[in-house]
């Protein structure tokens, strides 16, 4: 029973930390990377938020519920339907990106911010291991934990109301946006008993997005120059 109990404190103790934490970012004006773009010193406190995102969500939850350290540490290859969905939901997801950034793009003009390759390099390093932990926190632990105690549909609706909630300092858009895509993720989490499926679907929509918008605001005029 202490077992359990310390495991639900840990998972509410991250999950508040982290919400804090992006409450106080989003009055800084640091949300995503766009906008820390565009904002003093914002990258560099991005990248403080996802250091801790690393350690909350994934280094912590790993240490201290070692039950579930095989959603990271083993990878199956699932069934043939699961495997042609999967591919389907990664093109999906990049092709979805894409379409998003092409039209913001579109819309915000290039800026002269003073940041190099070596920034993009350590700020995409940092995210990937943030996403890596922050599948692992939500459609790991948080995912199967509920699983011991309800069926696969509420604990799937009770996981993306708190996806959602993290969320809740984005954008409308983003925000409905989290509704479809936490559960595809839980899915996916549940079907092949891994982290590792979510985790690249999560990647290719943040990769596609993230490095077009690093490269139209700090990178083009340095290529072009």
């Amino acid at each position: 029973m202490n077992a359990i109990i310390t495991n639900w404190v840990l998972i509410a103790v991250c999950f508040m930390t982290y919400f804090v934490v992006s409450m106080v970012y989003k009055k800084l004006g640091v949300y995503n990377l766009h906008s820390a773009l565009l904002t003093t010193n914002g990258l560099r406190l991005l990248n403080l938020k996802h250091v801790l995102g690393i350690v909350l969500f994934g280094v912590l939850s790993y240490m201290m519920i070692p039950e579930l350290q095989y959603l990271v540490t083993v990878i199956e290859v699932p069934k043939i339907h699961v495997l042609l969905l999967f591919v389907f939901i990664i093109l999906l997801s990049a092709n979805i990106s894409y379409l998003s950034v092409k039209k913001q793009c579109g819309e915000q003009e290039t800026v002269n911010v003073d940041y190099s390759f070596a920034h993009a390099w350590f700020y995409f390093s940092i995210r990937f291991f943030f996403l890596l932990g922050y599948e692992f926190f939500f459609r790991g632990i948080l995912l199967f934990k509920l699983l011991e105690y309800t069926t696969l549909p509420l604990a799937i609706v009770y996981n993306t109301m708190l996806y959602v909630v993290i969320h809740s300092f984005d954008s409308k858009k983003e925000i409905l946006g989290a509704i479809p895509f936490g559960i595809v993720l839980c899915l996916f989490a549940y079907y092949t008993n891994s982290v590792w499926y979510a985790f690249l679907i999560h990647l290719a929509l943040s990769a596609v997005y993230e490095i077009s918008i690093f490269y139209h605001l700090t990178l083009k005029n340095k290529i072009v120059s």
